[in-house]
């Protein structure tokens, strides 16, 4: 949004450029000079001749206050730009570099910060003389520890995205990062404390040149209120226009400095849906609404307001549960199915609405409820479990305080009987010490233990149904498999009715007995589950059930494998823990393996296992303390020559693309870095690239946030060839997508390794999808390589208890319940043997 779009930032646009025409041309614009006395004018009121009225010595005011607003104007920016360029610097470096230069420059800061600021500067005063650009450069020194804690906070918070290991990976120089992907994110911060720091200046400078400290005789906004107070008596209003020139001044920069922000990081709303249209070809025809259904939506439609006008991200659709019915609703990311649910428990954000349609719980209407009313029905009868556990946790409270509040809300519990409950509820969902998790932070449990808190929460009312929003989307296999059998004998035990939103058909297999599927924000087909993965009506089901990595052709193994291209030998990686004393924790240990030129080598493992890390290393992003990485039978290059070898591509496609760079910025950066074309020779690169990774070429002009995560994902696979490596490590590439943007990433990965010949180390968690790009599979467990072998015989005939354990977890798309049922008897019988 334009500035010239917000009244207040134009209006203290209008009175900053006053000020500076005051700064600038105050002594040509004064009537008189700033010392040019008149007896007959003191203390005299606003008058012909002094259009403000005369100070205590017969001085025009309003040419003191002109040739004064040079001085003090410049002493505030003075001490702004010393806070600045200090506290800017030091925070990036320490922030960015962490260890010994965070824990220097942070003790010299804070020993800086606990000084009494205008104390100390009243002292440098009294010792150094009256001198304007020395006390406020003082001034500026002083105050630099504000600037450099919040800088530093967010270099350490920035330094920790994807984006800048891909800059890193890349062979950016530590300069380079810091210039182009660092300072453009913090700049907003940066934007926001610049003006109060100013503003802070400008007080303190006036408030030295008020108790007499300043220059003698210098004409300052701080020395015409010294005037006004020893006159106070006799001329009151001689303190109005230096106090009103300095309010209006602070408070124009702190107006315009927030514009500035929000202009520079504001984006156009956006949703995943279309504009307003008329209704295409209906699919499968939507059941019939059920006289017992406990949910019923009907012709629901959600739209949200964008920059661009009312978009339309759930169109007619039809929904039912029945009492103890287990309902799934499928379909990929932007189909609408997280709107749709939102929108019937009446959680939409504000810029969301029910355009149409009805949704009845129990018979009674919920879209025309007020909010009271809704939350006497969410929690009590519908519970509720989101997609990212962590997230819905308040941070600033403990687990045990998160469960009990609604328990007294709802049921009126006292707060002993509530904790009671609380913990018995924890029990319950399979937490094994109920007691240290009621006492815990949400940030020091696992992801999985944080679901389970949440399932805890949404059936401590007993509610008749739950709705459970993508509930294993971010768990391992194992914890996946743990959490949906915890769904299953919830559902069981209570006789509750489920809905579960998810894009995963092993999921819908496992759980549901029937399924809806949408896509496009409409309903394509429900049926029963059985009926659906036999005989799907449309085609857009079939490609969803084909696509799934389960049903995938298998791959052969590769005849142009070469001699070793990666040799890792006894690997040892450890990680520092902070506080004196407090040993590092090992993460890898004597890990070794080989992928060879031309090979895919897929790396298995639950998180936690050290995979990453693995990769990391050979990265140059972890620290290694032990063993060897060789490549192509050379001790590993330094970071720039590394760069041109081995490239990455990352697991979150949004994270690990900068997001205030356009995506030809991002590709062609690696380029001219190393100096491997001008550039118009990298502009022709980057559209091949686009176009090898079948991206349309207007693709280079757009950012991050405005491409789909599959788009997204092939940006990335296009950054890693720019610079030609012959080896690509491929952190969970696949796992953030839909299982058909997933097989069509996948398909293209693999048809680039043809072309090409370059080797992958493809690191997932997901068994099937590493046995269908493969050619040898390792499998690692708590930083230690378990098995490796042919991809074929160690995703289908494992000889280690653990992988056996992974691959019962895997959900298979086999909406059998005999076969799911021993399958689950298999894998919790490999359990027990490993507690035994």
């Amino acid at each position: 949004m334009s500035l010239l779009r917000r009244p207040a930032a134009l209006v203290a646009a209008v009175v900053l450029l006053l000020v500076v025409v005051a700064a600038v041309a105050g002594a040509w614009l004064a009537p008189y000079g700033p010392d040019q006395v008149d007896l007959r004018a003191a203390l005299a009121g606003p008058g012909p001749g002094h259009p403000l009225g005369g100070d205590g010595s017969g001085r025009d005011v309003l040419s003191r206050l002109l040739h004064g607003t040079r001085a003090t104007v410049s002493g505030a920016l003075l001490a702004a730009g010393v806070a600045l360029v200090m506290g800017v610097v030091a925070g990036t470096l320490a922030g960015y570099f962490a260890r010994w230069a965070d824990a220097v420059a942070s003790w010299l800061f804070n020993l800086l910060m606990a000084l009494p600021a205008f104390i100390v500067v009243l002292a440098f005063v009294a010792v150094m003389g009256p001198d304007l650009v020395g006390t406020m450069a003082f001034v500026g020194f002083l105050a630099s520890p504000s600037i450099y804690r919040l800088v530093r906070a967010a270099t350490m918070r920035v330094r920790g995205e994807f984006y800048i290991d891909a800059a890193r990976v890349s062979g950016l120089s530590d300069l380079r990062v810091v210039r182009r992907h660092v300072l453009p994110v913090v700049r907003s911060a940066i934007i926001v404390q610049a003006p109060l720091l100013f503003g802070a200046a400008l007080l303190l400078q006036a408030g030295i040149d008020f108790l007499g400290l300043g220059e003698p005789g210098a004409a300052s906004w701080g020395a015409m209120l010294n005037d006004a107070a020893a006159n106070v008596f006799r001329a009151p209003w001689l303190s109005i226009w230096p106090g009103l020139a300095i309010a209006a001044t602070v408070l124009a920069v702190t107006v315009l400095g927030n514009a500035v922000r929000d202009a520079l990081e504001d984006t156009p709303i956006q949703a995943a849906g279309r504009a307003p249209s008329t209704r295409g070809p209906a699919a499968s025809p939507a059941p019939a609404p059920a006289d017992g259904a406990l949910l019923a939506v009907s012709g629901l439609t959600v739209t949200h307001r964008t920059a661009g006008g009312e978009v339309t991200v759930v169109d007619g659709v039809d929904l039912q549960v029945r009492p103890g019915e287990v309902v799934g609703l499928v379909g990929e990311s932007g189909s609408g199915k997280t709107q749709t649910v939102l929108a019937a428990l009446g959680l939409l954000p504000p810029s969301g609405r029910v355009a149409a349609g009805s949704v009845r719980f129990a018979g009674a209407e919920l879209t025309e409820m007020t909010e009271r009313e809704l939350n006497r029905v969410r929690g009590p009868r519908i519970g509720y479990v989101s997609q990212e556990p962590m997230s819905n946790l308040d941070p600033s409270f403990r687990v045990g305080s998160q469960l009990v509040e609604p328990l007294r809300a709802h049921l009126g519990l006292s707060r002993r009987a509530a904790r009671r409950r609380a913990l018995e509820l924890l029990a319950r969902v399979g937490i094994a010490e109920p007691e240290r998790i009621y006492r815990a932070y949400p940030h020091e449990i696992s992801g999985g233990t944080a679901q389970r808190v949440l399932i805890a929460g949404a059936i401590s009312c007993d509610p008749e149904l739950l709705v459970a929003d993508e509930p294993t989307t971010a768990l391992d296999v194992t914890v996946q498999a743990e959490v949906l059998d915890l769904l299953r004998s919830l559902q069981s035990e209570r006789d509750m009715a489920v809905l579960l939103v998810t894009h995963d058909l092993g999921v819908v297999a496992d759980m549901c007995d029937r399924v809806t599927v949408m896509r496009d924000g409409r309903l394509v087909e429900s049926a029963p589950t059985r009926t659906l993965f036999a005989q799907p009506a449309q085609p857009y089901t079939k490609d969803l059930l084909a696509a799934n990595p389960h049903n995938a052709a298998r791959r052969e193994r590769s005849a142009a494998v070469g001699p070793p291209l990666l040799e890792i030998d006894r690997l040892r990686v450890d990680y520092p823990q902070r506080g004196l004393g407090r040993p590092p924790v090992r993460v890898l240990k004597e890990v070794s393996l080989t992928v060879g030129e031309g090979e895919t080598l897929g790396l298995v493992g639950e998180s936690g296992s050290g995979k990453t890390t693995l990769g990391r290393a050979v990265l140059g992003l972890a620290p290694i303390v032990g063993g060897s990485i060789r490549y192509g039978g050379q001790p590993l290059p330094g970071r720039r020559a590394r760069a041109r070898q081995i490239q990455a591509v990352f697991q979150d496609p949004f994270s690990s693309l900068n997001p205030a760079m356009s995506i030809h910025d991002i590709l062609v950066e690696p380029l001219l870095a190393h100096g491997m074309a001008d550039r118009a020779e990298a502009d022709r690169r980057i559209a091949l690239l686009l176009d090898r990774v079948e991206l349309p070429a207007g693709t280079g002009a757009r950012r991050a946030r405005e491409l789909s995560g599959g788009q997204r994902q092939r940006v990335a696979i296009a950054r890693a060839l720019a610079l030609g490596p012959r080896l690509i490590i491929c952190d969970e590439p696949v796992s953030a997508l839909d299982v058909s943007t997933q097989a069509q990433v996948l398909a293209l990965l693999t048809e680039i390794q043809r072309d090409t010949g370059v080797s992958y180390l493809f690191i997932s968690h997901d068994l099937a999808v590493v046995r269908n790009v493969s050619d040898r599979v390792a499998v690692m467990s708590g930083g230690v390589l378990v098995e490796t072998g042919d991809a074929e015989q160690v995703t289908t005939e494992p000889r280690d208890p653990y992988t056996r354990r992974l691959l019962l977890s895997a959900l298979v798309p086999d909406p059998d319940p005999d076969r799911q049922a021993a399958r689950r008897a298999a894998r919790l019988g490999l359990a027990a043997k490993e507690q035994a």
